[in-house]
């Protein structure tokens, strides 16, 4: 691993047990050649096992090594360039305890300075342009040290030894903000082209002002309650003040996101209790170098004062859960310090689109949206989002298996282990899915997972990822003639492949299953249950609530040995918006020609928005032959959601299922539907019938929706009552209710779980590298 204070480390043991020789950072990782007696060797070999906090020993050999040569001390020597690169791609880190004192220090020569870092911190993924990892293949190449910097580069004592992005108030990077947004506007065709590392002074040249003092001047505006653009280590962000129900609400009129949930980005954990409840786990996780957004359970709103409490139907409408984060890079601990407020952060992109990293960027897509842009002259090279994560409350040792990643991207790194065999396959690329995309490499031994590079469903993101495949290809010296893809015949990854690429085809929830068999290397047959919103099955409709067997002795197979019933999306994609048109179907369905004489909120909201006839028009599509077929639980969420009228219409993915699972009564007695099961097909319109009956008795929507969790996890453990193994995968078990509920239900049973790969369509690469892992061993039985 580079980029970790690896060669340092190497350097202090090396001189303790007065070893000779040297160590340096090669394309395939850190090679070291030592000197000196047997004890002395093997004592440095020990020791060589615990290395600094970020850093990541994915392999280690050490042989006998004849030289004729004798070193006559240890010293880091220039990086070496060899034919083959497979050293990883450093992820970018939180700024560490060390760091964040000298920041706050009045003595310290680095008080207040806003890039502050060391070996142990700081940006990496994002300004790396190639490796080695070395400061000419980073964005701080045009940064020339200081003396005093260049003495802790070359200071064997000092934390900044061979810190490659080491810099201070003379040599490093600056800060510029403007408030002066309508003249940038005015400008954009010329500031078009301009990359930040030189925006400050073409800018000026060109009559465009930034304030005398960037840092007072946004936290001024931030008081006032004004939106601002901030540039993080990936992209830029936008925050505002998270107690200000105005400028909350004036953020989403511009960004045109009515209810889709913000983050808030809390100074320490004693603000981030104030407003969550957390654990020990989550406490650190937060506190940890990944430093990601975690999902917390709101904190009572009435244990909150009244002056400091968040309005949280603004930030986090109808749910119970808050997105929080903690400073993690020198600029936000600055910015935060001088706020008694939390602030709403949240990416700074257009709806569906990739963070922006640029200012001109943010000056063409959303000039309209902030109020000002706290800015420097670095350039983002890569950008990258927050990771997002949440806690399983398992009380498992190791930390992070306590975790969900639901996003995977800035402070993971993109090296991951697939089960040992996978080293014999040949090099290939796994595209991932169309939403939540991602794509796994898998070349000369190595295996490489994206960061989330969002949906591909507009032009932005397309060009991030295929920038993003282009930048990994280019920094191993990749190339690729197979690729695996879903089979889904509509996703834009079919765009991307050359006529003369191989292609292997993986079914969607089969790659789900593969993805939780890859991460806990599993070896036996085990029985998935896949729960999630939209997936192309073999059949051609439309699936999401499978279950499907598989076999180690038939690797490339899967058995559906159960599913949910179908029902008609009724207008296609129309209704995974429209929500309402899922719950009217699944009424059609359960209640055949009788739904006239049900009396819901739901049909009258369609009666007053279509008109009277609008009901039977859609009864005539619900039995023509022309109608979408699906059997996905969560399009089921989001009907039995609109059913309830507590979603009618989704702003986002998922906002139906995550509503009922806030709204779900934690402190109540859950009541098991009836359903059933024919020829293993689950018949769910029992359910919904038992649902309409508590609505009309007027029996609490918390507890409908606690019994709908309930009732589910009844029916995975009736279908999986004679398999000893099972795997979740799929995103509806991001829902932690669902998944608590299912591990209380299958209680003696081996359950697996996703902690480092997303559950959700994050992870369906990695399920297909998986797949073609296996098509090789299968192929090559004696590997």
């Amino acid at each position: 691993m580079q980029g970790v204070g690896f060669r340092p480390f190497v350097y202090r043991i090396a001189t303790k047990h007065h070893l000779k020789g040297f160590v340096c950072n090669d394309t395939q990782g850190v090679f070291i050649l030592a000197q000196g007696s047997k004890k002395d060797l093997e004592a440095f070999a020990k020791d060589l096992q615990n290395p600094p906090k970020a850093a990541k020993i994915l392999h280690f050999s050490q042989n006998p090594c004849p030289t004729h040569k004798l070193y006559q001390d240890f010293t880091i020597q220039q990086s070496k360039q060899s034919s083959l690169l497979s050293a990883t791609i450093p992820a970018d880190i939180a700024l560490c305890q060390d760091c964040l004192e000298e920041l706050l220090d009045p003595n310290n020569r680095r008080f207040g300075y806003p890039f502050i870092s060391c070996t142990n911190c700081g940006a990496r993924y994002s300004l790396i342009s190639a490796l080695p990892y070395d400061r000419k293949n980073t964005a701080m190449q045009k940064f020339k040290m200081c003396k005093e910097c260049q003495n802790e580069y070359n200071n064997p004592n000092s934390r900044r030894f061979h810190s490659e992005i080491n810099c201070c108030q003379v040599c490093g990077p600056k800060l510029f903000y403007t408030h002066r947004l309508k003249d940038f506007i005015a400008a954009k065709e010329f500031l078009k082209s301009i990359p930040d590392s030189e925006l400050y002074e073409r800018a000026k040249a060109h009559n465009l002002h930034f304030a005398h003092n960037p840092l007072e001047e946004a936290i001024k505006d931030l008081k006032k309650g004004k939106i601002l653009a901030i540039k993080g280590i990936g992209g830029y962000a936008l925050v505002c003040n998270a107690l200000n129900t105005e400028a909350i609400t004036l953020l989403r009129e511009r960004k045109h996101r009515p209810r889709k949930p913000f983050a808030i980005l809390c100074k320490d954990l004693k603000m981030a209790e104030h407003y969550a409840q957390l654990n020990a786990d989550e406490k650190e996780i937060l506190t940890s170098p990944i430093a990601p957004i975690l999902l917390a359970e709101v904190k009572n709103a009435e244990s909150h004062t009244k002056s400091h409490a968040l309005p949280l139907h603004c930030i986090a409408p109808n749910l119970k859960t808050l997105g929080i984060i903690l400073p993690y890079t020198p600029l936000h601990y600055l910015l935060t310090k001088a706020l008694d407020f939390p602030l709403i952060f949240t990416s700074a992109n257009l709806s569906g689109e990739p963070i922006i990293k640029s200012f001109n960027t943010i000056i063409e897509r959303l000039g309209e949206v902030c109020d000002g842009i706290l800015s420097y002259n670095r350039e983002i090279l890569n950008a990258i989002d927050d990771s997002l994560m949440q806690s399983y409350h398992l009380k498992e040792r190791n930390l992070l298996e306590n975790f969900q990643v639901m996003r995977r991207a800035r402070g993971f790194l993109c090296d991951i282990s697939l089960p040992h065999f996978a080293s014999n396959s040949q090099n290939f690329i796994a595209l991932g899915a169309q939403q939540k995309a991602t794509f796994c490499l898998h070349f000369r031994n190595k295996t490489l997972l994206s960061p989330h590079l969002g949906d591909l469903d507009n032009p932005s993101s397309l060009n991030n990822f295929v920038n993003t495949q282009q930048l990994f290809c280019a920094q191993y010296q990749a190339s690729f003639k197979t690729s695996v893809l879903d089979l889904h015949p509509n996703y834009t990854q079919r765009d991307f492949i050359d006529k003369n690429t191989q292609t292997h085809f993986v079914q969607h929830h089969f790659a789900h299953l593969l993805s939780n068999i890859a991460e806990n290397s599993i070896e036996h047959e085990v029985l998935g249950v896949i729960f999630d919103g939209t997936g192309y099955g073999v059949d051609g409709k439309i699936w999401g609530g499978e279950f499907l067997k598989w076999n180690p002795n038939k690797p490339l197979e899967f058995s559906r040995i159960a599913h949910f019933d179908n029902f008609a999306l009724l207008g296609g994609e129309k209704a995974i918006k429209d929500i309402r048109r899922l719950g009217l179907e699944v009424l059609f369905s359960t209640f055949k020609e009788d739904y006239a004489k049900l009396n819901l909120p739901l049909l009258e909201s369609l009666k007053q928005e279509f008109g009277e006839s609008i009901l039977e028009a859609f009864y005539h599509f619900h039995q023509s032959d022309k109608k979408i077929l699906c059997n996905s639980v969560g399009r089921l969420f989001d009907a039995v959601s609109a059913l309830c009228g507590v979603c009618l219409k989704a702003d986002y993915e998922g906002e139906g299922g995550m509503i009922l699972e806030s709204l779900a009564a934690k402190d109540k007695t859950p009541k098991a539907y009836p359903f059933k099961i024919k020829d293993n097909l689950i018949l769910w319109q029992f359910l919904i019938q038992a649902i309409y009956q508590d609505l009309q008795n007027a029996i609490p929507l918390a507890q409908i929706a606690l019994n709908f969790h309930y009732t589910l996890a009844q029916i995975i453990a009736t279908i999986v009552q004679d398999s000893a193994y099972i795997a979740l995968s799929g995103g509806c078990f991001q829902n932690k209710l669902l998944t608590q509920l299912t591990l209380e239900a299958l209680e003696g049973k081996k359950v697996f779980l996703h902690h480092q790969i997303p559950c959700n369509d994050g992870g369906i690469s990695f399920g297909q590298a998986y797949y073609q892992c296996l098509s090789v061993r299968d192929s090559h039985p004696q590997d």
